[in-house]
């Protein structure tokens, strides 16, 4: 989904206030929990910016072998 800088700024006065239930431009959404809000304010943030999330492959040793 295409994020906006006023998508961000929405989120960041709703996180500021204590809010949970956010209007964005045509739709509303509220959320769960901040932990939730501060999770989906640093995808969009990440969506702006063009940068990706990093993503990494846990990796199981035995100890020996």
């Amino acid at each position: 989904m295409a994020y906006s800088q006023s998508d961000i700024d929405a989120l960041e006065v709703a996180i500021a206030s204590g809010i949970k239930k956010v209007k964005f431009s045509d739709r509303e959404t509220e959320y769960r929990d901040l932990a939730e809000m501060k999770q989906i304010l640093n995808d969009m943030k990440a969506s702006v910016s063009g940068k990706r999330r990093e993503s990494w492959r846990p990796t199981y040793c035995r100890g020996y072998q």
